[in-house]
This record gives C-alpha cells, structure tokens and sequence, in this order.
C-alpha cells in the first residue's frame, strides 16, 4: 500500500464526504452531490449519495465501471447511490445503479498507522468492480481502471496531507465541522480508536 502523511481520520473523513467532488472535476467531469442520509451504530457511520454530472463528458473508467456509455448526464441524473460506510477500522464504497441487482463497484479500504503519533498510515484497497457483459472487456480495461483510481488518489493524498500540516501548523483542529456525517464520524473514530490501556 501506499503511505500517506496524515492520521488515518483525514483519510476517513475525505472518502465519507463526498462534497468534496469538485477538486476531482478534472478526472471526472462536473458532478452535483446529492445526500440521501446516513446510518451510525456503536461501531459504523454510513452516508449515501447520489450525483448528477453538471458538465464535461463520462470519464472513460467511469462507463467501464457502470458497464455502459451514458452521453448526457440529464439521462443519467440520480440514478445511481453511492454508500461510504465506515465500519471501524474498515472503510467500504459501494455504488449501485437503477435495474442491476448487485453493486456495480465495491472498494475495501483500511489505514494502517505507520508511526507511533499515528501521523503516517498506509493505505490498502481492494477494487471489486461487476464484469462486463463482453467477456475479457474488463480485464483488457483494468489498467485504465487502475490508472484513474491512482490519480484520484493522488488528488486526495495532496488534499489530506495539506490538512495534517495546517493541523500541525495551527496545534489542533480549528475547522467548525457542522456536516452531521463527519461529526458522527469523528465521534466514532474517537471512541473506537482508542488504544487499551495496557
């Protein structure tokens, strides 16, 4: 996996929030998030979206995933519902699409802390996206899936290791978070995180 200069609760708390899609708009177009609402528990937070693509064309990773080219996005608007589910220590994506039963595309993720102050932390993942209709398409395409997976990546590490050096440089967190999945994740994470006293 690959080592990111944050905790691991600003990697959480970047996958759970999906306003932040508009510094992605260069990889995926203009997209409108819509939050449907969110589950929490004693050891989970789960939130679900929905989008519709305001401008520029379907990434083609993106028709891969959802097995069809879908030209404009007024069509397409809504359809689909991305779950984040934080069951800790774990994360999961899930995107699901009107008339297929299974999700299209699931996404295990867990940060490993690196360091003693839990200031680094290794990112694992494991990719499950649904086959195509065309036998071998998918993994003829896969390098292209994992090319754009890594690019995102690479958008969310710059953003997040900002975001452990203006915690560092200001000593603490100053950001009033009113956005009730974070703060539900927060909590969670502070509660479960926790090392037992030994």
């Amino acid at each position: 996996g690959e080592v990111v200069n944050c905790h691991y609760s600003f990697m959480h708390e970047n996958l759970m929030d999906m306003n932040h899609q508009v510094l992605h708009s260069r990889l995926v177009g203009k997209m409108k998030p819509r939050f449907l609402g969110m589950e929490h528990g004693d050891d989970f937070v789960e939130a679900r979206y929905t989008f519709a693509r305001t401008g520029g064309k379907q990434p083609l990773s993106e028709a891969l995933i959802y097995g069809q080219r879908r030209p404009d996005g007024r069509d397409f608007a809504y359809r689909d519902v991305m779950t984040i589910r934080t069951q800790y220590p774990y994360q999961i994506l899930r995107i699901e699409t009107q008339g297929i039963e299974e999700p299209v595309m699931e996404l295990w993720i867990s940060y490993v802390p690196q360091d003693r102050e839990e200031l680094t932390n290794r990112v694992f993942g494991l990719l499950s996206i649904k086959r195509l209709k065309v036998p071998f398409l998918l993994d003829l395409a896969w390098p292209i899936l994992v090319a754009f997976t890594e690019r995102v990546f690479f958008e969310d590490r710059e953003i997040v290791e900002l975001e452990q050096a203006a915690w560092k440089d200001l000593g603490g967190d100053h950001n009033q978070e009113v956005f009730p999945v974070i703060n539900q994740l927060r909590d969670l994470l502070r509660r479960c995180g926790q090392a037992e006293d030994s």
